[in-house]
């Protein structure tokens, strides 16, 4: 995976950021819903797994994984760059979690914070995921492990209405960017970051349409990676 070059991506790491918040806040409505994404019910470790400490969903969006997260009976903290995806989080949720506008790269949470960490439907969205992968294993506490999805080359969205992006990967729409990964590229990007790899799921499951965003039902195809950092 060759870095980006041109625009710098810093200019494209900023324009990717606003387009996510205004399509968060271009609508009222849940763009992604509210049911988990479809990987997690399978590849969600259970509590007595982990070692002690709270669950961190990073990239939370507008929250809709975080029911199944709050029922590990842990401290659950939700971030994203985004505030209009976090304002959407309903109430009932938002009560029961701490939230924090923030930048993955730099998150400002302590060292070693986290025994779970969450990075869903994130990772591809990212022109530059090996900082983000740093700060989230300088997150994790001794053991603690990252649950990641990165798209297969043959998602059911690949090709769609994407136009090449200046320096690798594509765009959606031509602003919200986009990158698919094989087997191979997915465990080599997590090991390169420091993770210890624990598991791998290749996941398929359907989502419906997305207000503003997608106009039809689409499958999924996803390399789902359970990464520890290293005791």
């Amino acid at each position: 995976m060759r870095p980006l070059s041109e625009p710098g991506v810093n200019e494209l790491n900023a324009r990717n950021k606003s387009a996510w918040n205004q399509l968060y806040a271009s609508t009222s409505e849940l763009i992604w819903g509210c049911d988990p994404i479809g990987f997690l019910a399978e590849c969600l470790p259970v509590g007595s797994a982990l070692p002690a400490g709270p669950i961190l969903d990073a990239g939370a969006g507008e929250g809709r994984n975080l029911p199944p997260l709050l029922a590990l009976n842990r401290p659950v903290c939700a971030c994203d760059a985004s505030a209009a995806a976090l304002a959407k989080i309903p109430r009932t949720v938002a009560a029961r979690i701490s939230e924090r506008v923030c930048d993955l790269e730099q998150t400002g949470y302590p060292d070693a914070n986290f025994a779970l960490i969450l990075l869903s439907d994130t990772v591809e969205t990212l022109p530059e995921p090996e900082p983000v992968l740093r700060e989230m294993l300088r997150l994790l506490r001794r053991g603690g492990v990252l649950l990641a999805n990165l798209p297969d080359h043959d998602d059911g969205v690949a090709g769609v209405n994407l136009q090449p992006a200046p320096g690798g990967g594509w765009l959606y729409q031509g602003k919200f960017f986009y990158r698919f990964f094989s087997i191979q590229e997915a465990e080599s990007l997590f090991i390169g970051a420091g993770f210890e790899l624990v598991a791998g799921h290749d996941c398929h499951w359907m989502e419906p349409p997305h207000p503003q965003f997608r106009d039809a039902s689409h499958r999924h195809h996803s390399r789902v990676v359970l990464a520890r950092r290293p005791a």
